[in-house]
């Protein structure tokens, strides 16, 4: 499923109000299993989504208004985009759903995953 489809999938499923501008995904990369995404840092100014989608399943992460009190503080900021710079593992047997990003503080994402959802 691609980000369009799986968008349609949650706002009917689930009632939710997600939309392009305040909705990210990212399918596993290929030669790394993480799931990567650069999310302005404007964006974050209202609640985020992230759709990360496996080979089977997606996991919808909900981050809400403030949910860190400082961006800058607890992920990488990619100044040349002025944007949130997310690596986050999909290797279930180490740190899974947590940004493993290079300057990150590790944050993890489990407590934001609001649904895991199967294709």
């Amino acid at each position: 499923m691609n980000k369009k489809q799986l968008i349609d999938r949650l706002n009917t499923q689930f009632g939710a109000i997600l939309y392009s501008g305040n909705t990210c995904f990212s399918s596993i990369n290929k030669s790394k299993r993480v799931w990567w995404a650069n999310i302005p840092v404007f964006k974050f100014v209202d609640e985020v989504h992230l759709l990360l989608a496996d080979t089977d399943h997606f996991h919808w992460i909900s981050l809400p208004k403030g949910f860190v009190p400082n961006l800058t503080d607890t992920f990488r900021i990619r100044e040349d985009k002025n944007a949130v710079d997310l690596e986050i593992s999909a290797d279930q047997n180490f740190r899974y759903l947590v940004d493993v990003k290079s300057g990150g503080n590790g944050f993890d994402f489990r407590k934001y995953v609001r649904e895991e959802v199967r294709y």
